[in-house]
């Protein structure tokens, strides 16, 4: 890690062996790391305690490709591009793999507060075509607050899909279980299909589930640490985790990842997805508690 330059008493920015800038936060509650390809976080750990983030040890951390854990900003779609973006586009989209602006970071008595944007351009507009303003804002601090907000700044009416895609660290499946999910899922390993969630969610193989009546506080029970997952103005929480025969079909990921990782998602997936009119925005967020 090379230095640059010293942004506050708790932030610095840097850059790594391949030349990607990241942003380094280390305050009185936690410390983290931000990468400006993607806006993606790295990783969180408050002091004392074990990383909330999980970061695969295969994740290609030179801006050739969507980095493998963190929080990867899924951004204008989520998934496979839906019909009305049209075909062979970038699986969710592509915020994740572009290098955002920093606009700003401020210390605070609850934390550091870091202000990153994007804005369309000319290869934007290639794989959809309308007038943003994309601004991401992250604080660092007894907790991990993430705000997506997207602004239309075109002449028409845009519609988007997003999720923040947490991957969280965990010490084993067995020793997980989740709850606030609701019941109502889609399960995306047997093609989309219906189904009713009974009870605590338990780990025992691959899964990819988009709960749609999921509660604000997501809680992750992970032996006796527990780890809440508070969302706003989203319209589901996805549950994914590959699995070894997953994990293993990932070139950016150890065989054995799966047993340390499960991601929980605050994301917006209904076909529908959000409408902006001309001048208006809509913002929804994430935080780990």
């Amino acid at each position: 890690m090379q230095p640059i330059r010293t942004l506050t008493a708790h932030c610095s920015l840097s850059h790594n062996e391949t030349g990607l800038p990241l942003l380094t936060i280390d305050n009185a509650y936690a410390k983290a790391e931000i990468s400006l390809f993607g806006a993606h976080v790295l990783s969180y750990q408050r002091h004392g305690e074990p990383a909330s983030l999980w970061l695969s040890d295969k994740a290609v951390l030179d801006g050739s490709k969507p980095i493998r854990g963190g929080i990867p900003l899924c951004w204008p779609w989520f998934g496979p591009a839906p019909a009305r973006v049209g075909s062979g586009k970038p699986a969710h989209g592509f915020a994740r793999t572009t290098l955002w602006s920093l606009d700003g970071v401020s210390d605070h008595e609850d934390g550091t507060l870091v202000h990153l944007s994007l804005r369309d351009t000319d290869a934007s507009r290639a794989l959809w075509p309308h007038a943003f303003e994309l601004e991401l804002d992250v604080l660092i601090g007894k907790e991990l607050s993430l705000v997506l907000t997207t602004r239309n700044t075109g002449n028409s009416p845009l519609v988007y899909n997003a999720a923040l895609h947490t991957y969280l660290q965990i010490s084993s499946p067995a020793a997980v279980s989740v709850t606030g999910l609701g019941a109502p899922y889609l399960d995306k390993v047997t093609g989309g299909q219906p189904a009713q969630q009974q009870g605590a969610l338990t780990l025992s193989g691959a899964l990819d589930r988009i709960y749609l009546q999921p509660e604000p506080r997501v809680t992750v029970q992970d032996a006796e640490r527990a780890t809440h997952v508070v969302s706003g103005n989203h319209d589901s929480i996805v549950v994914w985790t590959p699995w070894l025969e997953g994990a293993s079909a990932m070139a950016d990921m150890s065989d054995d990842g799966y047993r340390t990782m499960l991601c929980v998602e605050a994301a917006i997936t209904a076909e529908a997805g959000v409408v902006i009119a001309p001048d208006e925005e809509h913002s929804f967020s994430t935080v780990i508690i």
